[in-house]
């Protein structure tokens, strides 16, 4: 078995992206209550967590400004050309402690310069502008669809999805050791000597995982090992399983129960779950129903 270190190396990855062990309890909780919903409204760079969408630290928010604007809450700080400059065009500025004199003084030489880049490169100018409004207004519906959405998820909406995807089995944890063979004749012989117990077989298995206190959820397991030991019983052994470079045996040596998380400390996940998943079949449907050409 020249290339038995290569196959533990390989074995030991987790599979990419999952959380190795409980530690990691907020991961698998979320993973449950919005079963990947959660982060899968994107384009173009643009993602949705919240209310708004990250700006730099010298700006605010294009959404922002537009509510504001429509409050009436935004007030005028100079005119260039008849053009308004506005508090909340600056507000990044100003919410860095520089002096409102100088933040103006600053804004209205970018006023003019866009004014001139207007003029000078027309043709630039309006695919720059093209791309700046759809992009605000992609955001501007995102951010504002979302939060109707997320109002109109009502209580019952919330326990409903709890029951049905919020399971006892979700929180149930395994510690697990494996033995690691790249040939199938040695591998089914050291399986029947740990069926028998015997204690030079059983040194040779490893613990799946080392870190902590080397209990996992089966969602955690690389490679979709979790589907096999969720199906074991303590000390229960499985049969030979084929793997991508090499056979592994598995035992269950221990699991445990742990709390299921309440339906209340779930609910805001739940809620953004839902409202994700409705927002995101509308946006199917619209996509369905435009008339697409490519170029």
């Amino acid at each position: 078995m020249n290339d038995m270190n290569a196959l533990n190396e390989e074995f030991s990855q987790p599979a990419e992206g999952q959380p190795t062990g409980f530690g990691m309890r907020n991961k698998i909780i979320m993973g449950v209550a919005a079963l990947g919903l959660v982060g899968v409204v994107g384009w173009a760079g643009l993602a949705v967590f919240g209310e708004s969408v990250p700006n730099g630290a010298n700006s605010v928010s294009p959404v922002a400004n537009a509510n504001a604007a429509v409050k009436g809450i935004d007030s005028v700080l100079a005119s260039v050309n008849g053009m308004k400059v506005t508090e909340m065009e600056v507000g990044g500025l100003l919410q860095q402690g520089i002096d409102k004199a100088i933040v103006v003084d600053r804004y209205i030489n970018k006023v003019i310069a866009a004014e001139l880049g207007r003029e000078m490169y027309a043709a630039e100018a309006k695919a720059t502008l093209q791309a700046a409004e759809r992009e605000v207004l992609s955001t501007l519906y995102t951010t504002r669809r979302l939060e109707e959405l997320r109002k109109a998820i009502s209580d019952d909406d919330v326990k409903n999805y709890y029951n049905a995807n919020v399971l006892d089995q979700n929180f149930q944890l395994w510690k697990v050791s494996y033995y690691l063979s790249s040939d199938f004749a040695d591998a089914q012989k050291t399986l029947a000597s740990l069926k028998k117990g015997d204690k030079d077989a059983e040194a040779q298995l490893k613990p799946l995982v080392e870190q902590g206190d080397g209990f996992a959820a089966a969602a955690a397991m690389p490679y979709n090992l979790g589907r096999v030991v969720s199906k074991m019983k303590k000390g229960e052994y499985s049969e030979v399983l084929q793997l991508r470079n090499g056979l592994l045996v598995l035992k269950v040596d221990e699991s445990k129960q742990v709390k299921k998380p309440t339906v209340e400390e779930l609910k805001q996940d739940i809620v953004q779950a839902l409202a994700l998943q409705k927002f995101n079949e509308e946006l199917e449907q619209a996509r369905k129903k435009a008339k697409v050409e490519l170029g």
